[in-house]
Formats: structure tokens, sequence, C-alpha cells
């Protein structure tokens, strides 16, 4: 079966941030869609595309009909609120759970920005249809993740169609221990060395650092000791 794409409209930070907001005033289901409606609704015009961005950001930071997401985003809401000069690399970390194609995306943006300065872009929708396979869907989806990554302030257009990353510093040690949660959960391994944990693809728009400190007291995380070097495993969710 064809994996489902549903990253399809552009993204912005302020609506992701407005998404939140939102969250937090209790709503039901119809109150946060009218009230989202109608924010959106200032920069939107087509119905359509309103209601397919509304769909994404409540799919983000609203509906709970799926339990990782649901986890991470229960970790996510007080850090946002505690944190929120961190509220891009929050986002970010809630995209990576919610839509397995942008972390598909990131890690070959990652992959990619390995051994070039410029990501081109032809390149990148080819490799990525090489891994979800050539639709029409994706062709117009990747355009609109690529000006949401855009939009979040992580690569900059040097020409058409040719990007470079903007690095985002996180030194907050709680927004890394979250990143860290994210990353172990999205990348699917089951163990990871110490000296891995600061080189996720996922992350690659961020310069952060995992200390042991982080990791030994972290109450998600099981360490051990493998052949001599710290390894690392997230619990189950």
């Amino acid at each position: 079966m064809a994996k489902t794409v549903g990253l399809s409209r552009k993204i912005t930070l302020q609506w992701l941030n407005k998404a939140v907001e939102l969250r937090e005033a209790n709503l039901t289901e119809e109150e946060y869609k009218t009230k989202m409606n109608e924010y959106l609704s200032f920069e939107i015009g087509s119905p359509t595309n309103l209601r397919k961005t509304r769909e994404i950001l409540m799919r983000l930071w609203f509906y709970e009909d799926d339990q990782i997401v649901t986890q991470i985003r229960n970790e996510a809401l007080p850090l946002i609120k505690k944190h929120p000069d961190y509220a891009m690399p929050i986002h970010w970390c809630i995209m990576l759970v919610s839509y397995p194609v942008f972390a598909d995306l990131s890690r070959l943006m990652s992959k990619i920005a390995e051994f070039n300065d410029v990501i081109i872009l032809s390149q990148l929708k080819q490799k990525l249809f090489d891994e979800w396979g050539e639709r029409s869907t994706l062709y117009h989806s990747t355009d609109k993740i690529i000006q949401t990554i855009k939009e979040l302030g992580v690569i900059t257009a040097n020409k058409p169609g040719k990007y470079t990353i903007i690095k985002h510093t996180v030194s907050n040690s709680e927004i890394v221990e979250f990143m860290l949660h994210v990353a172990l959960k999205v990348d699917g391994n089951s163990y990871y060395s110490f000296t891995e944990l600061n080189d996720f693809a996922v992350l690659y728009p961020f310069d952060y650092q995992v200390s042991r400190e982080i990791v030994t007291s972290d109450e998600m995380i099981v360490c051990s000791n493998l052949g001599g070097e710290l390894s690392v495993a997230l619990k189950e969710m």
C-alpha cells in the first residue's frame, strides 16, 4: 500500500503558533475548526486550501487519533509554553512524528548537505520519488513542504530551486532532551551509541549538544554499556 503524503499545503510558523494557542483554549473540535477557519481566512481565500491547511494544523496539534503523536505533543505543549523562543524546533519535531514524508525529506536533505553546500530541488525530488514512488500528489506536496521549511527559516533560496541550510542553535537542555526523544522515535533503530546522538539526520537544521547528564538522568531513555561504549535506547511509549 502506498504511503499517505498528507502534508500538501504550505504551513507558516505563525499558523503553527496559533494552532498551539487554540489547543490551550480547551475548545471542542467544532469550536477549534471555527476559530482556525476565521484566523486562516485572512490569508487563504480558497475554501479548499483553507480546509486542507486547517486539517494539517489540527493533525499536528489537536487530533488524538495517533498515540505516538499525542504522547509527543503532550510532552511538547508545556515546553512551548515555557520556552516560546524555541517554538520552531518544537514544531519541527511535531511534524517529524506526524508526517513520515516530512521525516524522509529531512533525512534526504541532511544526506545531500553532507556532500553539497547547495540542495538542488530537482535532485531532492528524484530521491524522494525513488523512495515513495513518483506520483502527482507527492510532486505537488514536495514543493509545499519546501515552502514550509523556508517559512520556518531553515533554508534560504540562492536561486530558484537551489537552497542552502540555515543552522539554528538549541542550547536549552529541556528542548534538546525533547528533540532527542523525537529523533530516537522517528529514526527507529533499537540502540544508538552516545556519539551518534548529536548527528541525527532528521534534526539537520539544529546545532545542539546531548550531554551524558541528559541521557543518564532521563527516565524515558535506557542506557547500557555495549563494547565499553555508552549506548542508549528510547523506552517503549
